[in-house]
C-alpha cells in the first residue's frame, strides 16, 4: 500500500506542504540549471502523489481529483517542472489503467507509477501542434505488429522515457484517416528520444523530441479504443492540471505581492496602502479564486466519467491560464525593478504563466473551440441553450446549478 493510501487527507496535505517546502529551497537553482531533479520527483511519486487516482488494488478511483488539484496547485506555486511531471505520470497511468490489455498494464502501471518507469504522452508534432488532424505519424499493419514511423515533439519526458503512449494515424497518412495509440517500449529498435531546445519558462522540465524509423510494436500493444477518443480523454486531464499549474501561479504571484506591499515602503509609507496597489491586489485574489473555482468545477466533471465536460475544462484552462499570465505580469509591475531580476522567483512566475497559455491547446484554440460550438448549437436548436447554465428562477439556491 502506497503512502497516499494509508493517510487521510489532512496527512497528505501535509506531506505536500512539506515536499513544496523541499522544493521551493531548490527552485531557483534547479531554475538556473534547467535541470532534471530525478530525485525529487522520485520522492513525490514515493510520497504517492501518483497513486492517489487509483484505490489499493491499483484499480482507477477519480473520487481523490479535488486533492489531486490542491497538491498540484501547491506544488507549482513554488516549482511547475515538477508538478507537471508528476501530472504527465498520472496521465499515462490513467490510460493504462483505462485502455491497456493486462499484460501492458502489468508490465507498465506499478513500474510507473512508483517512479520506476517514466512514460511519454505524444501528440504533438514538428508541423502539426494544434491541428492534430495534420500529423504524419503513421502505423502500418504487418501481422501480428504495427510498423511504427514519425516524429513527436514537445514531449513530457521524452529524454527519459522508458516507454509512449504514441497517437498515430493507421495504414495512410491521409488527414482524415482512422486513428491507434500504441504503446511503445522506447528499447525497440529505431525508437529514439532526444532533449529538446531549451525553454524560457517550465526550465528543469524533462521535454523533448522522440522518433520512431520503422519500429516494431505488437499490436496488443494499441490501446482499445479510438486513438484520438483515447488521446483526447487523456488530453482533458492534461488541461485540468494545467489550470492547476496556473492556479498554482496565481497563488504564488498573490502571496508574494502581499508581501511586497504590506513591507516596501515609498515616501514615508507602505505601497500597499497607495489605492493603485490595492486594486491590484483585490483583482488579483478574485483571480485567483476564479480561477481555482473552474479549475475544480472542470475536475468534478471529470470526477462523473466519459472523460469530462469539454466546455467546462476549456473554459477552466483557458481562463486560469490567462489569468496566471494578466497576474504575474502584474506581481512583476508591484516589484519594479526587483521584478525583472533574472531567476528571482517573480521573473519565474513571469516566464512560467506564459507557458501555460500554450501547452495542452492554446488559449486562441480553447476560445475558438467554445465559440463554434455556441454557433453549432444555435444552428442545432434555435438558441444554443445548451451551452447556457441551466436555473429556475422559482427554484431554491442551493438547487441552482451552472452545467
Amino acid at each position: 500500500m502506497s503512502v497516499a493510501m494509508s493517510l487521510g487527507t489532512d496527512q497528505i496535505l501535509a506531506a505536500a506542504e512539506a515536499y513544496a517546502v523541499e522544493l521551493a529551497a531548490k527552485a531557483e537553482s534547479l531554475d538556473r540549471g534547467a535541470v532534471f531533479d530525478k530525485e525529487i520527483l522520485d520522492e513525490g511519486a514515493a510520497l504517492g502523489f501518483v497513486k492517489l487516482i487509483f484505490d489499493e488494488n491499483l484499480n482507477l478511483d477519480l473520487s481523490r481529483m479535488p486533492l489531486v488539484h490542491d497538491i498540484t496547485e501547491r506544488i507549482a506555486s513554488v516549482y511547475p517542472p515538477v508538478a507537471m511531471e508528476l501530472g504527465v505520470m498520472r496521465l499515462v497511468s490513467y490510460l493504462l489503467a483505462r485502455y491497456a490489455r493486462p499484460a501492458v498494464k502489468d508490465r507498465w502501471l506499478r513500474a510507473t507509477i512508483e517512479g520506476q518507469a517514466y512514460g511519454s504522452f505524444a501528440l504533438t508534432e514538428p508541423h502539426a501542434g494544434t491541428d492534430l488532424r495534420g500529423m504524419s505519424t503513421v502505423a502500418r499493419r504487418d501481422g501480428d505488429n504495427y510498423i511504427l514511423t514519425g516524429e513527436k515533439c514537445w514531449v513530457g519526458f521524452a529524454p527519459v522515457a522508458s516507454y509512449a503512449i504514441v497517437l498515430s494515424k493507421l495504414e495512410s497518412s491521409e488527414r482524415d484517416a482512422p486513428t491507434i495509440a500504441l504503446v511503445v517500449d522506447m528499447s525497440s529498435t529505431g525508437a529514439v528520444g532526444e532533449t529538446g531546445p531549451e525553454l524560457s519558462g517550465f526550465r528543469g522540465l524533462s521535454n523533448g523530441v522522440l522518433r520512431f524509423e520503422n519500429v516494431v510494436v505488437p499490436a496488443a500493444n494499441a490501446l482499445q479504443v479510438d486513438g484520438f477518443a483515447g488521446m483526447m480523454d487523456g488530453l482533458n486531464m492534461a488541461r485540468i492540471d494545467a489550470a492547476s499549474y496556473a492556479c498554482g501561479l496565481l497563488r504564488a504571484a498573490l502571496e508574494v505581492s502581499v508581501e511586497r506591499a504590506a513591507t516596501r515602503t515609498a515616501f514615508g509609507k507602505r505601497i500597499g496602502d497607495l489605492p493603485s496597489i490595492q486594486i491590484k491586489l483585490g483583482r488579483m485574489r478574485a483571480a485567483y479564486h476564479t480561477a481555482r473555482e473552474l479549475a475544480m468545477r472542470a475536475t468534478e466533471t471529470y470526477m462523473e466519467g466519459n472523460g469530462g465536460d469539454q466546455d467546462i475544462i476549456s473554459i477552466a484552462k483557458m481562463t486560469a491560464s490567462d489569468l496566471a499570465r494578466e497576474h504575474t505580469d502584474q506581481a512583476m509591475q508591484i516589484f519594479g525593478a526587483s521584478g525583472l531580476i533574472a531567476y528571482s522567483r517573480v521573473e519565474r512566475l513571469h516566464r512560467d504563466a506564459k507557458a501555460t497559455q500554450i501547452f495542452d491547446g492554446t488559449s486562441e484554440i480553447h476560445e475558438t473551440m467554445l465559440g463554434r460550438r455556441l454557433v453549432n448549437a444555435f444552428s442545432k436548436d434555435g438558441h444554443g441553450g445548451s451551452y447556457m447554465p441551466s436555473w429556475s428562477i422559482n427554484q431554491p439556491a442551493d438547487n441552482i446549478t451552472g452545467a
